[in-house]
């Protein structure tokens, strides 16, 4: 690690160091394999034979892992009917499935126009780079982070059009009718489907602290986000802030507030940071780089409220954040103006429960080896 950091490169940002740190410690082909095993439920589906060159970027896979069964949804139809595919959310990963099955399509029967794709996005802008995120502090230009190219006024680019795409912005879709095959979203509009495919992605976990409610508590995941901490700290004059979580996005959201020209806190409940991810050694290693970029880093602490300007504690109180409380013994309160919480994520999960589709004990979308649902469908 202390090689890794010291090493000058003014290519590789904060953000992309602490990936490359969990790039070396995960087993990435296991996400790879079900990537493209998704991909291949979708090739039968497209039918009626996808041509062998369709399939030659799965080859690196062992054939065993490889089980590509038919499917009981086929699109394959007369050749002239397009068929109607429906993302549900317009994130990083349903912007690319949605390049993925223009080009398997046009690698199917050479023409990628026999697919309709339309996409519910919830943002008032089109896909962009949310591992990036960080990056926004640099540039404050949303196109900097776009998944296709430049944002117009109204949050699309010119992919959409060019590949007769369907994009329907600030439109959260809010019901899956499975037996009728269609989703509604909430301006009202029905779209019928062929296929559906969930990648509604996940909402940041906030935990239930007395105080979350006050103003000067954020949550770290959109431009939007970004752009909301900016300009309470410009009307605040906010001078330090503490981020909750000391994962990878926490860490990311701490050096966002550096950037910011806060002074910045790390909240750790656990004794080490990204202890998913890092032993005791390399817990040492990266504090004594990120304390050497000037943010402070506070693990094992117990935060027992966020304390408004008032001296409240309460969860009703909308006092703006002051300081935050601590039940760990002879800890003082810790005063900032700023609360960023990034202390995990959870499923979005309510359309398929609300549909019907089964979902898991603990959240998320039962799924079998080609990611597809319980509904007919429905991936």
């Amino acid at each position: 690690l202390n090689t890794f950091w010291s090493r000058p490169n003014s290519s590789s940002s904060f953000g992309s160091k602490l990936r490359y740190i969990l790039t070396m410690v995960q087993t990435l082909p296991v996400f790879r394999s079900l990537s493209v095993m998704a991909i291949g439920s979708f090739l039968l589906a497209l039918g009626p034979s996808p041509s062998a060159d369709a399939f030659a970027f799965s080859t690196r896979l062992p054939t065993q892992s490889l089980s590509l069964r038919s499917t009981s949804t086929s699109l394959s139809a007369e050749p002239d009917s397009k068929k109607r595919v429906v993302v549900i959310g317009n994130g990083m990963v349903g912007q690319k499935v949605m390049e993925n099955l223009l080009k398997i399509g046009a690698a199917a029967d050479g023409n990628e126009k026999q697919l309709q794709l339309s996409t519910f996005c919830e943002e008032p802008r089109a896909a962009y780079n949310r591992v990036k995120l960080t990056s926004y502090f640099e540039t404050r230009d949303p196109s900097a982070l776009s998944m296709t190219s430049e944002f117009d006024k109204e949050g699309k680019t010119v992919w959409y059009d060019e590949n007769g795409v369907e994009l329907l912005l600030k439109d959260k879709a809010v019901s899956i009718d499975t037996e009728a095959q269609t989703v509604t979203g909430q301006s009202g509009k029905v779209l019928s489907y062929d296929a559906c495919v969930l990648a509604t992605g996940s909402f940041p976990f906030v935990p239930p602290i007395p105080g979350k409610q006050r103003p000067g508590v954020f949550v770290y995941r959109t431009i939007e986000d970004l752009e909301n901490m900016l300009q309470y700290a410009q009307d605040n004059n906010v001078k330090s802030a503490a981020v909750i979580g000391g994962g990878l996005l926490g860490l990311e959201a701490a050096k966002a507030a550096k950037d910011m020209g806060l002074e910045s806190h790390i909240i750790e409940f656990a004794d080490i940071l990204m202890c998913r991810q890092i032993d005791q050694g390399g817990h040492n290693a990266l504090v004594g780089v990120i304390e050497d970029m000037g943010l402070k880093v506070h693990c094992g602490a117990r935060t027992e409220s966020f304390v408004g300007q008032d001296g409240s504690t309460d969860m009703e109180s909308m006092s703006p954040v002051s300081a935050l409380r601590f039940s760990n013994e002879d800890w003082e309160d810790l005063p900032v103006q700023m609360v960023i919480v990034s202390a995990g994520i959870k499923p979005r999960d309510e359309l398929a429960r609300d549909a019907g589709i089964a979902v898991g004990e603990r959240g998320g979308v039962v799924v079998d080896d080609q990611m597809r649902t319980s509904a007919k469908g429905v991936y």
